[in-house]
């Protein structure tokens, strides 16, 4: 069994796959965190277990890029990272019209394929969504209509691949 510092010699790459995850730098340090203190916890768990013939170092620095991509992808579907605003009462919100159920599922899965598209495009089809016009988005309007282009490109792709998933679902598991 390792230490501890064993471990804590991989905060640079525990950093380099959080960029590369495009994690924002305010939450960097707070997600190293949470890769070392898992990593340390699994180790004491004896669930590392390198393979035969496989340097410690080497394994060990693959097991943290794999629990720091773990970490990483599930950055973005945990609660206070959507920013979700609450509001006191939101049947106040919608008097004139209340969306049926299954148009607000639809809503839902389109909001969390969004949040799977780039944060540059992102934000670029997120303004267009509220009506702002390419030449109030940003300076260059070649580069807000070729974000804008690759943005719903990105998200097509997206709701056609989890579409695929979930049919693929659907039919390898039906409901009894």
């Amino acid at each position: 069994m390792l230490d501890i510092d064993s471990i804590a010699r991989h905060t640079a790459t525990i950093d380099d796959v959080l960029r590369r995850w495009r994690i924002p730098s305010r939450d960097r340090a707070d997600i190293a965190q949470e890769v070392l203190i898992g990593a340390w916890r699994s180790m004491r768990a004896g669930r590392f277990q390198p393979r035969p013939g496989v340097p410690d170092a080497v394994a060990l620095k693959r097991w943290i890029v794999g629990i720091s991509w773990r970490h990483a992808s599930h950055y973005a579907t945990r609660a206070h990272r959507r920013y979700e605003v609450l509001v006191p009462s939101a049947g106040r919100l919608c008097q004139d019209h209340a969306p049926a159920p299954l148009e607000q599922v639809e809503a839902r899965k389109a909001l969390d394929d969004l949040r799977r598209v780039d944060p540059r495009f992102r934000a670029v089809l997120a303004l267009t969504a509220q009506g702002y016009t390419i030449a109030e988005i940003g300076h260059n309007e070649n580069t807000v209509s070729n974000r804008l282009r690759l943005g719903r490109l990105w998200f097509r792709r997206v709701r056609r691949r989890w579409r695929r998933l979930a049919q693929d679902r659907r039919e390898h598991h039906p409901r009894r």
